[in-house]
């Protein structure tokens, strides 16, 4: 299935096509969630990391450009639907991967989807293979505009979050800035039964930690940082270790 999230401030036209994909593609998207500004759909991205993203222009506050820019290395796809024609040349610009007129023509939207399904599956299988054998091997990939880095999950000491990014503190003091929020790697990381969300913004491996300071609410690692403990967060700690 393809993970989509569809933005527009308009209700109805959020309506609207949601029931021309389900009519149209049955089976073949999974809407995991509907926005209706920019800043739901910022949280929505960062939070479901979707595939493809159904994005309105005109909206009150701020346009669906300037989503984009909060994304300079994005990796979804983008398909405009707006009123206005001539949103055009920005539209390439912005390397979306289609412009759909309102309303939306049925003929077009399956010629745009028809053309995404094509692109996936000529991509998708080295690409799923790589991620396998990566999860399998406790490594993710830290993506920025220049290089992948593959890090091994034993070489993390504890991730924290720094508004729209991440930092990975790393063994021998090294740290890392990634342009993703922490929840984007929280379920990834958890899965590997090395990682324990011991504050709203910090996400720490439990292979590291040396004592638990309960009077104070730190966390002392094996080479001498202490991290937060938030008193909420403490009973991951004691559901996962006492």
């Amino acid at each position: 299935m393809i993970k989509a999230i569809l933005v527009d401030d308009e209700k109805h036209a959020l309506e609207s096509l949601e029931m021309l994909l389900e009519m149209n593609f049955p089976g073949k998207f999974e809407i995991l969630a509907k926005c209706s500004s920019v800043d739901q759909a910022l949280s929505a991205i960062q939070k479901h990391e979707p595939e493809l993203v159904f994005l309105d222009i005109q909206m009150p506050q701020k346009n669906g450009f300037s989503l984009l820019e909060s994304f300079p290395f994005r990796d979804f796809e983008v398909i405009f639907t707006t009123a206005h024609k001539e949103h055009g040349i920005e539209a390439i610009k912005s390397e979306a991967f289609d412009y759909l007129l309102k309303p939306i023509d049925v003929v077009e939207l399956n010629k745009s989807i028809s053309r995404y399904i094509n692109k996936i599956k000529s991509q998708k299988d080295p690409l799923g293979l790589l991620e396998k054998q990566l999860k399998k091997n406790q490594v993710i990939v830290l993506k920025s505009q220049e290089i992948d880095e593959y890090i091994d999950l034993n070489d993390i000491l504890y991730l924290e979050a720094n508004g729209n990014y991440t930092n990975f503190h790393l063994e021998g003091g090294v740290k890392k800035m990634v342009s993703k929020s922490l929840g984007t790697y929280e379920h990834r990381l958890e899965s590997s039964n090395l990682f324990v969300r011991i504050h709203d913004s910090i996400l720490a491996n439990c292979t590291k930690f040396d004592h638990y300071d309960k009077k104070e609410g730190y966390m002392f690692l094996k080479n001498g940082d202490k991290i937060s403990v938030s008193v909420r967060k403490s009973a991951n700690l004691k559901d996962g270790f006492y």
